[in-house]
């Protein structure tokens, strides 16, 4: 399944030339650059009229995916490693997060693993990215993430972050964005997960093979925006930060500057090529749970041509200025 070799799109006269489609997303910094492409009319440039639906990285997501109320998402590789397993076609073409993005914050009265046996953790959902990075950590640290504590899906955006702050929760995953305002009411890292430098498949663009095939240069357009969008986002800070402000709802200018530095000097890389070792830790953890995942061949489900032609167009490239 390859694409049509011209990676660019014509700028439309008009806004009725405009294709619309829907997107979902889940919440955090690495998702920076569909919002770039956004609020900077780089969707419209590609001739996209992007409506970015705030569904996660989880089932629900993939729900809306399979039900075709969206046609791409941004998503947890555990969804579609699942899904695909159990019969689903859904196509990889990007990933803008491969590696974890996470430290694991604790509040004060916890300071080593054996700590953690008989608390409740939270995660946004059942194997989103906060479950699989969840499990991968209490793996390393010689605990079971079935046995050893509790995992409560809170499922709600911001969610997580509310009842640890107020005390209901003691632990979790978290950004950087979170982990800084935790930190000022008493939280500490117990893992970085970030220094590790896992491969991890997270802000994975998807969408399902009937549409790619049925689409490929609408597809193209919106791989063509995201990487634009990343491009730009590392390019122009002073323009991100506005962006990435409003859409995390954060006040504090020093935890937006931070969050920025984070994602788009660390996290996100300029080319985001879907590799099958990304999918190894979901694969591996969902093997345990489904006897469907357990030899599953990523590889046949990744298209790396997208990303391909939107770099051979030169769009990872900063913006001429």
């Amino acid at each position: 399944m390859t694409p049509p070799q011209a990676a660019a799109a014509s700028t439309p006269t008009a806004a009725n030339a405009l294709t619309k489609i829907a997107v979902s997303y889940p919440e955090g910094g690495a998702h920076l650059p569909l919002f770039i492409a956004r609020d900077k009319g780089i969707f419209n440039k590609y001739g996209l009229d992007v409506d970015l639906k705030p569904l996660g990285g989880g089932s629900v997501a993939t729900a809306a995916l399979l039900g075709g109320d969206v046609q791409l998402v941004d998503i947890t590789g555990s969804e579609i490693v699942t899904a695909n397993a159990q019969g689903g076609d859904v196509v990889v073409l990007a990933t803008l997060t491969p590696t974890y993005p996470y430290v694991f914050e604790v509040s004060k009265d916890i300071t080593d693993k054996e700590d953690l046996k008989g608390k409740t953790i939270a995660i946004r959902a059942v194997g989103d990215a906060t479950d699989i990075a969840t499990r991968v950590m209490l793996k390393k640290e010689g605990l079971d993430p079935d046995k050893d504590v509790t995992l409560l899906a809170v499922q709600q955006e911001g969610a997580r972050m509310a009842a640890l702050q107020s005390g209901q929760i003691c632990c979790s995953v978290a950004q950087v964005s979170d982990r800084l305002q935790l930190e000022k009411v008493g939280f500490h890292t117990l893992v970085d997960l970030t220094a590790e430098g896992l491969p991890n498949s997270q802000g994975v663009i998807a969408a399902r093979r009937d549409y790619v095939q049925a689409n490929p240069q609408v597809v193209q357009n919106f791989i063509n925006s995201v990487v634009a969008g990343i491009a730009l986002m590392k390019a122009d800070k002073a323009g991100a930060l506005p962006v990435l402000k409003a859409q995390l709802n954060l006040d504090d200018d020093a935890i937006v500057s931070a969050t920025y530095d984070f994602f788009a000097k660390d996290v996100v890389p300029s080319v985001p090529l879907a590799q099958p070792n990304q999918f190894s830790d979901s694969i591996a953890l969902l093997s345990e749970q489904n006897d469907k995942v357990k030899g599953f061949d990523i590889s046949k489900y990744i298209d790396s041509s997208y990303v391909q032609n939107a770099v051979a167009a030169g769009l990872d490239k900063p913006p001429a200025t």
